[in-house]
């Protein structure tokens, strides 16, 4: 019976682990579609790390307490769900915060100025200006296809900052900065 109950736990153990990949490709899919927006917030590399952090180890902990593992760094049959776990909530946590940063947010006075270095076209309707920004650094932001046609014969750019739901800063509208 104990050959017959091992081999049962195994299987579980098989289909929750496949599930759990599902999810994740999911929630990877989630983030590609969602990640380009990190490309217009400032510190957007703070704001998408510590986004991930709180939602891995919100999952990490919560697989752990929920089902009773042990936590173990090893990465095979049972023990590798926590850890998928943490992958699936450390991605759908960096989207959700980068969504409602940007959906919920409250337009600023402030506008930024910089000299356009690049017009790139990214997949779909997504297109990426490269800006030079007043304190000499090069930066890129994800505009739109309208934003993109006005651009085009432009040499500079106004960038219009909007202060996010969650605290951070980022880029809301672009237009051609004429004088």
């Amino acid at each position: 019976m104990t050959d017959l109950a091992a081999a049962k736990r195994a299987a579980d153990e098989r289909v929750l682990n496949g599930l759990l990949l599902a999810i994740l490709f999911v929630a990877g899919v989630v983030m590609v579609r969602e990640g380009p927006h990190y490309d217009n917030v400032f510190d957007g590399w703070p704001f998408f790390t510590s986004a991930f952090f709180v939602g891995a180890l919100a999952g990490f902990l919560g697989w752990t307490y929920s089902f009773g593992a042990r936590p173990a760094l090893k990465f095979s049959g049972a023990y590798r769900q926590p850890w998928l776990a943490a992958l699936i909530l450390g991605l759908i946590a960096s989207s959700t915060a980068s969504y409602v940063n940007r959906t919920f947010a409250t337009p600023t006075e402030r506008v930024l100025v910089g000299e356009i270095d690049a017009l790139m076209e990214g997949k779909g309707n997504r297109w990426y200006v490269g800006v030079k920004n007043a304190d000499g650094r090069y930066q890129r932001y994800l505009i739109s296809r309208e934003s993109a046609e006005a651009l085009k014969s432009e040499k500079t750019v106004r960038l219009h900052v909007a202060r996010g739901a969650l605290g951070f800063e980022f880029v809301s509208h672009v237009e051609p900065a004429r004088s």
